[in-house]
């Protein structure tokens, strides 16, 4: 994604959220807040998933696990925004060399992101699909080795990125899934002597409990 690409999401998701506000912000019968906590599971793509060993800028990270949790506010029983934070842990790549002997490359992200949630069907269904929008910072961290496997390397890049999350609310639980995407370009990571363009978009599947969390009686 170029600078330009990314200014022009930023700034579309920043008109979204204002649009929704404005719009609901005086509306009546709204619940109250949320907390929730999520699980799941995630895929790597780009240069995160390809082979550590056989590809210039691959981090050779597999299938991982995601840990998050958000606080929901609802604007009315169909708009909500909520802030959150989620911890991506992707499988080492582990191998030997027989130099070094056994080494591993670890890769994680962090994420503080704003999402914007529609729901539909009343609060009385027994099931509600919704489809969300969110955007924020990713912190990207890889631990290991560099390529010619001499220097350590113990490096994050905070960059933007923007997910599309689709699924259905059953009762105090969610289940959806998420495209994340999440491109930049950077001098860390590989030392290459050039500045690299990488791809850490992911997939992921999620589960997410919620709890009981009032601000006060639905308005």
């Amino acid at each position: 994604m170029t600078l330009t690409q990314t200014r022009r999401c930023v700034v579309l998701l920043a008109a979204l959220m204002l649009l929704t506000t404005t719009t609901y912000a005086a509306a009546g019968d709204r619940p109250p807040s949320q907390v929730l906590i999520e699980g799941g599971w995630a895929r790597p793509y780009g240069e995160l998933a390809q082979d550590y060993t056989e590809t210039a800028l691959g981090f050779g990270a597999g299938d991982g696990l995601e840990l998050g949790f958000r606080w929901r506010y609802h604007f009315s029983r169909t708009v909500s925004l909520s802030p959150a934070f989620h911890f991506m842990d992707y499988r080492n790549f582990n191998s030997t060399d027989e130099v070094i002997g056994d080494y591993r490359i670890s890769s994680s992200s962090l994420r503080y992101t704003l999402e914007l949630m529609i729901i539909q069907g009343d609060v009385t269904k027994a099931a509600r699909p919704f489809l969300a929008f969110s955007g924020g910072l990713y912190r990207n961290r890889v631990i290991g080795f560099n390529k010619n496997l001499i220097e350590p390397i113990d490096e994050s890049v905070n960059t933007l990125g923007f997910a599309v999350r689709g699924g259905v609310q059953l009762g105090p639980f969610e289940f959806s899934a998420v495209y994340s995407l999440n491109r930049f370009s950077s001098w860390q990571y590989f030392q290459t002597g050039v500045e690299e363009d990488y791809n850490w978009d992911n997939f992921s599947v999620r589960i997410g409990w919620i709890i009981p969390f009032s601000d006060g009686p639905a308005q």
